[in-house]
């Protein structure tokens, strides 16, 4: 062993140093590296490629510690928190598989190893074992993002995290980018409170900027000055494996049937991934997905154990069905979101034992999840981004040095094209870089309840604390105001329930609580990842949970439909509200459930990258010498450079014109092969990814109108634009439509009036807790939720400054679009460095084939908003003749004045059981009511001294002392009126 790595073990406990050189062997680079960091209490950031044993790194340390007696035992010691919902196998392989060795290594010595628990809390968790984790704390938690938030919402959970020496954040990468990140940062940060400082460990695979990342992890110190407090930023020392990851990875295009031309897309574009596949596709793609599954099987057989990815839950039914298709015993089993995770375990487990060779999996096993040693990764379909094609082929030759094998497997021509590119940026790990997100006002929502549901803040003082947090260090304090304003009832008077108040906001004192029920929606609705309302799957019989179904799935199906899921077919029994059960058949069907998820538009890093490939490939594609660079520079194996070249060729055949790149803007105008009237159809091949044609498409509609008087029919993907118009229109006066002068005012113009930002809208809300579920075990349609969260979008239009919609817009630019590269590409156009052609074409071109379904799939799918109603979503209908109609009260139920009083009693809070409790929830009342009469004051004390002597509670005279310093008796009626004195100020105004 090397001299230095010997140094880095001498770190340890003699007998721990003694027992890795045994079991495991020489530390890796970065476990070299990473221990003398970690050993000194610095904070401390590992980025290094998957396999190379940063979460042994990361324990170990703690660990010995522990063994010491450094750290004492009977508290929680070692916080590691993983983005993963499947915790069990990561902890068998990282943490208690070296924990039962060191022990039993102890012992042959005859040395005391200190009784270490180790403990995990996620969704999953029975009750009764989170009740006892509170009553014995083990040394090590391991949980999520979402569940440490929870904990940190109970005050009873929070006494466990009160002696925290070590958080261990993994797989941060997987996080750093997103609202889940802010959320976990946050929690980071609150941890401080309880505990004081402790040491930061955040793990992470390949990942850029490292520093971002690390600001990320470190956060701030709150510091008090003489005068003033202020911020003092973390130090993060960064620990970057130099060590290189090797990759043999090919693209290979399946042989379909000879009747499809070669790369001719059997299914455009991004298919399932984005929405739903019509019935009756599978048919049509049969030829393409039997070449597929038979080069699956192929690949299988020449491999002990073998992982597929898929971009969408739907396509991993599909190809494990088709794959299995003919045998007698299943070959690859599906793994997803989806599915339980006890069908999960199961899959997990069979293929770590041998007994199952292939599993097709989503992005629910991009993340380290141990099946075992893979010989193979194969990834069907381009992934959305370089980063999780890394992360994906990393999970082949998961160990030190190992060659991480794997192929991609296109299903088009222009999903060659993107393969190929993404081969080539693998290779030189050329990946995106991460941008953590600033001052999500959704998450803030849901910080302040869960803050102040444990304990009283003073709103000054919770403002400086949650800028702590990387995310919110630099939070406007009008920002945060607006948020509290929303949460203490600002907007109530909308009549819409959720904006009734969820804190008690004493304005005299600044003094800030969350009210029990907001803490009770936090329980049912906290974390940041969006309700798609999906469906419970269960068998008949026992009623087991199989996984969930997607509604719109739900609702396309009747009673005795079958399809296969899973690789086991099911019939369906009943359907409910909640559930769809079901019974096993054989799997003779071939139906497929599809999940229908968000688009996800491509960054202009790849987009740029796919674009300049096409600028060298366009004048080359004649010349002998393009395939073997192909082969050499991108690994497309022989038949996938052949069907390549040959679909760019038929691309400019059919144009007449270079292909589009980055350098050169193709408008493509044609006609709609299905003969819908004479609608000019205009393609803009922009090639510049969805996250710039999306505003631009958004900013040339807004224009478009503005000229021409109507709205155009527009759609986009990652590299077009499609405009469905009554007739065509030169491409420069197109193009001079939007310049980079004019399209952030048309941008603002169209963007909230788009589906687009109703969805952003939709999901900030619920974040916000302004969508909750009727219960915690209950579904929410998503069709409700989406009702529910139009009709609060229209109620707090008429408001200059309700937040949520301010963070709909600011999740928009700053997160969805990239407004910085569209300003670039706009200066290119004017300045003639982006060249613009005309083509002409009967049927749309071969690189049409993407936005061509995506069109067809949009009018089959589109909802029923009329389309004759004004601005305002209002129809032109005369009044009088609405009048017209049966509408009398004569139509009304009849009430009792009986039931009449009862209701009003409830409403005044004047019935038994229903009056204020205690001082701060009737100066709360006080405050919602703005006024009360002397008469139904009185009323109110007497129901209070009621409740309170049938309680055993303060009377109504204790609790008026106490606020009387806060309300005030004022004469605006004759009786005279109770009001609270922060609320006076408007009626002298």
């Amino acid at each position: 062993m090397a001299d230095g790595r010997v140094g880095v073990l001498s770190l340890f406990h003699p007998l721990i140093g003694e027992w890795f050189q045994r079991s495991v062997g020489e530390p890796t680079e970065v476990q070299q590296a990473a221990w003398p960091e970690i050993a000194s209490a610095a904070n401390v950031l590992v980025s290094a490629p998957t396999g190379t044993g940063k979460t042994l790194a990361a324990f170990l340390w703690g660990i010995d510690r522990l063994v010491t007696r450094a750290w004492s035992t009977g508290k929680v010691r070692i916080l590691y928190v993983s983005p993963l919902k499947a915790l069990n196998n990561d902890i068998q392989r990282n943490l208690l598989a070296p924990l039962a060795g060191l022990q039993e290594f102890f012992s042959e010595f005859g040395s005391p190893f200190p009784p270490i628990t180790v403990l995990t809390r996620s969704g999953d968790t029975p009750s009764s074992e989170r009740q006892r984790m509170l009553a014995h704390p083990p040394e090590i938690l391991i949980t999520t993002p979402e569940s440490l938030n929870l904990i940190l919402s109970s005050t009873r959970g929070r006494l466990m995290l009160d002696g925290l020496a070590t958080v261990i954040l993994d797989e941060i990468h997987a996080v750093a980018a997103t609202k889940r990140g802010a959320h976990l940062m946050t929690a980071v940060e609150r941890l401080v409170r309880l505990s004081g400082e402790f040491q930061r460990i955040a793990l992470s695979a390949t990942v850029r900027p490292l520093s971002a990342v690390a600001d990320l992890v470190g956060g701030y110190r709150h510091v008090r000055g003489e005068d003033q407090a202020g911020y003092e930023k973390r130090k993060v020392r960064i620990v970057s494996c130099p060590m290189t990851k090797t990759y043999e990875l090919s693209v290979s295009f399946p042989v379909a049937h000879p009747a499809a031309p070669p790369g001719e897309p059997s299914q455009p574009g991004p298919g399932p991934s984005a929405s739903p596949t019509p019935r009756g596709a599978d048919a049509d793609e049969k030829p393409i997905w039997d070449a597929l599954a038979r080069e699956c099987r192929k690949i299988i057989s020449e491999n002990r154990s073998t992982l597929f990815f898929v971009n969408s839950r739907r396509h991993a039914e599909k190809l494990s069905r088709f794959i299995n298709e003919g045998l007698a015993e299943p070959l690859a089993w599906a793994h997803h979101g989806s599915l339980s995770r006890e069908l999960r375990l199961v899959v997990e487990q069979r293929l770590k034992r041998g007994e199952l060779k292939a599993i097709v999996a989503t992005s629910s096993l991009e993340l380290g999840i141990d099946i075992g040693t893979l010989d193979r990764v194969i990834l069907v379909q381009s992934p959305f981004t370089v980063s999780s094609a890394v992360q994906r082929l990393g999970r082949a030759g998961h160990r030190v040095g190992e060659t991480s094998r794997g192929v991609i497997f296109p299903l088009h021509g222009k999903d060659i094209v993107d393969a190929a590119v993404i081969a080539s940026c693998v290779r030189e790990q050329d990946i995106e870089e991460v941008s953590p997100v600033r001052s999500p006002l959704d998450v803030l929502a849901q910080i302040i309840v869960s803050m102040t549901s444990t304990e009283t803040w003073n709103v000054d003082e919770l403002f400086d604390w949650i800028r702590t947090s990387y995310s919110y260090h630099l939070l406007p304090r009008r920002h945060f105001d607006l948020v509290l304003e929303m949460l203490a009832g600002r907007f109530e008077e909308t009549r819409i329930r959720e904006l009734s108040p969820m804190v008690s906001f004493d304005r005299l004192s600044g003094e800030l609580r969350a009210r029990e029920s907001a803490r009770l929606r936090l329980v049912m609705n906290g974390g940041t990842i969006p309700d798609r309302g999906y469906f419970a799957l269960r068998t008949a019989d026992s009623k087991a949970l199989l996984g969930e179904l997607d509604e719109e799935f739900v609702w396309e199906r009747a009673i005795g439909d079958s399809f296969i899921m899973g690789t086991q077919g099911w019939r369906i029994q009943k359907i409910d509200h909640q559930s769809v059960e079901v019974v096993p058949v054989e799997a003779r069907t071939a139906m497929s459930p599809f999940w229908k998820a968000e688009e996800r538009n491509r960054t202009f890093h790849l987009s740029d990258r796919i674009a300049r490939s096409l600028e060298d490939w366009s004048s080359r594609l004649a010349d002998t010498h393009l395939p073997d660079e192909l082969s050499n520079r991108h690994g497309l194996r022989q038949g996938a450079a052949r069907s390549m070249i040959d679909f760019l060729r038929r691309q400019r055949e059919a144009t007449g014109k270079d292909l589009p790149h980055r350098h050169h803007l193709l408008v493509e105008h044609t006609r709609d092969p299905q003969g819908r009237g004479e609608e000019a159809k205009i393609v803009l091949h922009t090639m510049w990814g969805g996250r710039v044609n999306r505003p631009y498409s958004l900013a040339l509609s807004a224009a478009w109108e503005e000229r021409f008087g109507h709205r155009p029919e527009m759609l986009q993907d990652d590299d077009t634009i499609l405009l469905l118009v009554p007739e065509h229109l030169a491409a420069a006066e197109i193009l001079s439509l939007v310049t980079a002068g004019n399209f952030e005012r048309l941008l603002r113009a169209r963007l909230e009036g788009s589906g687009f930002f109703g969805a952003r809208f939709r999901e900030a809300a619920g974040r916000a807790l302004l969508l909750p579920r009727a219960s915690a075990r209950g579904r929410t349609p998503l069709w409700l939720t989406r009702m529910r969260a139009k009709s609060l979008l229209a109620a707090v239009s008429r408001y200059p400054d309700f937040p949520l919609v301010l963070e709909a817009w600011r999740t928009c630019l700053e997160e969805e679009f990239d407004l910085a590269s569209l300003t670039m590409l706009l200066g290119e156009l004017a300045a003639g460095i982006i060249r613009v052609d005309e083509a002409v074409t009967p049927v749309p071109s071969p690189f049409c084939g993407s936005i061509a379904w995506k069109e067809t799939n949009v009018f089959m799918y589109a909802d029923d908003t009329p389309a004759g109603t004004d601005a305002r979503g209002r129809s032109q209908l005369r009044a009088d003749l609405v009048r017209e109609l049966a509408l009398s009260s004569e139509l009304r139920p009849r009430l009792s004045p009986e039931l009449a009083a009862g209701f009003q009693a409830k409403l005044q809070r004047t019935a038994v059981g229903y009056a204020p409790r205690d001082a701060r929830e009737l100066l709360d009342w006080l405050k919602e009511r703005v006024i009360i009469p002397r008469g139904e004051w009185q009323e109110l004390l007497a129901a209070v001294a009621r409740d309170a002597d049938a309680h055993g509670a303060a009377g109504a005279g204790d609790l008026v002392a106490e606020i009387s310093p806060k309300i005030v008796e004022s004469t605006f009626a004759e009786t005279g009126c109770i009001l609270a004195r922060e609320l006076e100020p408007r009626f002298r105004a």
